[in-house]
């Protein structure tokens, strides 16, 4: 294993890739257990992953992804039907790869407590029992299975060849042989392209033979079937080649088709696609043209060249080492403009402006060098809503949108757990049995939905069902018997408050603990996590209707713009995502109602918060004048009292340590332009 040691992290990167197109392949075919697309997507994935284990030196991981692609080729090739008892044994294989591979991450081995040897024989106990029955078949059955499938006629002839042939040469000569013109008459009899396909990986490429396996899973999946490759498929897997393949395929696919699909598969340099005659020669062509092809039209017209999107895979420290730096560059070109504030220097102005819009560029793109789609979060639970929904009995329709949506990495590792906590509660608290959603009039398959989408500087993440929603008086009881309330308050509390106690740790109105929920614990955890990362999340709910929980983050958790503000002589900042307006008040303007001061708003009742009683300062009570500071929390609003609005900047946040973490008011710290430091004002903990 130590000379694979420097590939290991791009192997559990590509790995996880694979178990997920599995999670994703396995869910389909629960749908049509016949639908062949899914199961030659699952057979693909199985044997890169195959390749890719034997090559790192994990064979227990290897053999198990043998024998469920051994099952798989069984199904694709109508030997074997698949069960839906058997699609939970390729589920629990995928469980096992999966553990397998967190093993690898945590101790570099792939041997696990759980039986596989025991697993991988009952997929080959299958796959065995059904191959002895395959092999009794007549010779008349098996000539007119040629006769019915052109693509098993040309394999059965490559293998001919594979078993005759004892070396290769690179080069023209080395299709020559007697066997390669039998599969070129055969195909020029049924009028079959034929091709030579030479494929250039990238210098420095890593796991070239896994590579190359996403190659011929490629090309295979167009209908094309390789009848020769330079080097052999053995050396291929062994790695023991350079940088170049030589590949003769047959297949009825366009020369630009094979072309494009294989160049959009990373560390891919280039690609040549040449035709091959009647009797094995490939047409000429222009080799320094490597990144065209000729696509059929007349003489003298232009090529197409196709536009191919190169990825780099980069150390997460790497990044955040660049948005430190980056945010050192924010507080510098800070202290520069504080500075020249005192000056009126025309070329110096000029040139920080400059500055400003060139550092402004560079942080969006730092930005966005570190946003992920929320794919990454979202693809784990179709697997999960399938497995709760069979254990709980229930039918669930489960709709994802805005896989698309951008947003830090840094909240990919976090949210996720959350969100995980929101839809076991939607299935187990709120979906109905099928029974009893009938006989309130709603579809006997119920509904939950995620969804996420950017909304100005925020990411919104909804969770959404139309189950039996949440009851107002139980919750409301709930709250009042543990003393959080007293009941002349809670009646004229409105419904949002109401469902923020579910929020409190340990709260829960359900009267028997299951296995999933019950305990108080989750909803809590979903707002502690949402709260650390400068978000808020809110809850509406109609009962009999469905619960909808929204989530709102910060695009990023480095680089924010703020608004800052100064009480007595003191500056702090309020995230400017959080910030609804800013006004100016005199006392005459406050009103108090339930012993609470307030100021209305165009018909909109917002409470006041004093921040001097908040940070403890000694300040006059109620100056004649005040700046407010209207804030979103979910879906209400209050108003913080300031002495001064000094204006907006870009600040960069860091954490106050852990010497502060029982502050909840401050969510961290930022150096302005005077080298002065501004406490950033954790907002939901301040109205609490």
């Amino acid at each position: 294993m130590g000379e694979f040691n420097e590939y290991l992290s791009v192997f559990i990167d590509e790995s996880k890739e694979y178990v997920q197109l599995l999670n994703e392949s396995l869910l389909e075919l629960e749908k049509n257990t016949s639908d062949m697309e899914q199961i030659n997507r699952a057979f693909r994935a199985l044997h890169t992953l195959k390749g890719m284990a034997g090559t790192m030196g994990f064979e227990v991981l290897a053999k198990l992804c043998h024998r469920m692609e051994s099952y798989l080729d069984g199904a694709r090739s109508s030997k074997i039907k698949i069960s839906s008892n058997e699609l939970d044994f390729l589920f629990a294989g995928l469980d096992m790869i999966d553990k397998m591979i967190q093993n690898i991450v945590n101790n570099g081995t792939d041997e696990i407590p759980d039986d596989v040897n025991s697993l991988a024989s009952v997929f080959e106990r299958i796959a065995a029992g059904e191959k002895v029955e395959s092999k009794s078949k007549t010779s008349g059955e098996k000539q007119s299975e040629r006769k019915d499938d052109d693509s098993k006629n040309f394999k059965k002839l490559s293998e001919k060849r594979e078993n005759k042939e004892t070396s290769s040469q690179v080069g023209s000569d080395s299709f020559a042989n007697e066997i390669i013109k039998d599969v070129l008459d055969e195909a020029n009899k049924r009028k079959i392209p034929a091709y030579n396909v030479v494929i250039n990986l990238q210098e420095g490429t890593q796991l070239k033979s896994a590579r190359m396996y996403m190659v011929f899973h490629t090309l295979e999946e167009l209908g094309v079937d390789i009848i020769k490759s330079i080097p052999s498929v053995e050396d291929i897997e062994a790695e023991k080649f350079d940088l170049t393949i030589e590949l003769m395929c047959v297949g009825n696919v366009s020369q630009e088709k094979i072309y494009e699909k294989v160049m959009k598969i990373s560390e891919i340099k280039s690609v040549i696609v040449r035709p091959i005659e009647e009797k094995g020669k490939a047409v000429k062509s222009n080799e320094d043209e490597e990144q065209s092809i000729d696509n059929g039209k007349q003489k003298g017209e232009e090529q197409k060249k196709t536009k191919i999107t190169q990825t780099v895979r980069v150390d997460i420290e790497k990044l955040d080492t660049l948005m430190n730096l980056m945010g050192e560059l924010v507080i510098a070109r800070s202290r520069i403009a504080d500075i020249l504030k005192k000056y009126n220097i025309k070329e110096v102005d000029e040139s920080l402006a400059q500055l400003s819009r060139i550092t402004l560029d560079l942080q969006n793109v730092v930005m966005k060098v570190r946003m992920v789609p929320i794919e990454f979060v979202f693809n784990r639970f179709p697997r999960m809503v399938r497995d709760l929904s069979r254990s709980l009995n229930k039918e669930i329709n489960f709709v994802m949108e805005g896989e698309e949506t951008e947003l830090d990495r840094t909240f990919v590792e976090v949210i996720g757990d959350p969100l995980v906590h929101l839809i076991r509660n939607a299935i187990d608290h709120g979906i109905e049995k099928k029974e009893e959603r009938i006989s309130n009039g709603k579809p006997p398959i119920g509904t939950v939905k995620i969804s996420a989408r950017h909304e100005g500087n925020n990411v919104v993440i909804e969770v959404e069902d139309d189950g039996r929603g949440m009851n107002r008086e139980k919750i409301m009881r709930k709250a009042i018997e543990r003393g959080l309330i007293t009941e002349e308050r809670a009646i004229g509390m409105p419904d949002e408050k109401i469902f923020e106690y579910v929020f409190l740790p340990g709260f829960s109105t359900k009267d028997e603990v299951s296995e999933l929920s019950g305990r108080g614990v989750g909803m809590d955890v979903v707002k502690s996590t949402v709260d650390s990362l400068n978000g808020t999340v809110s809850l509406e709910s109609k009962l009999g209707k469905g619960s909808k929980v929204t989530i709102r983050l910060p695009l990023t958790l480095a680089i924010i713009q703020a608004l800052l503000i100064k009480v007595n002589k003191y500056v702090y900042a309020i995230p400017i995502s959080i910030i609804d307006s800013t006004l100016n008040i005199s006392s005459k303007d406050i009103r108090v109602v339930q012993n609470e001061e307030v100021i209305v708003i165009r018909g909109e009742v917002i409470p006041l918060v004093k921040l001097w009683h908040v940070f403890g300062m000694e300040h006059e009570e109620t100056p004649k004048e005040m700046n407010v500071v209207v804030v979103k929390a979910g879906v209400r609003k209050y108003g913080l009292t300031v002495d001064t609005l000094i204006g907006q900047e870009d600040i960069v946040i860091k954490s106050l340590g852990k010497i502060f973490s029982d502050v909840k008011i401050f969510s961290g710290g930022a150096t302005l332009g005077d080298g002065s430091i501004a406490l950033i004002l954790d907002v939901m903990n301040i109205i609490e």
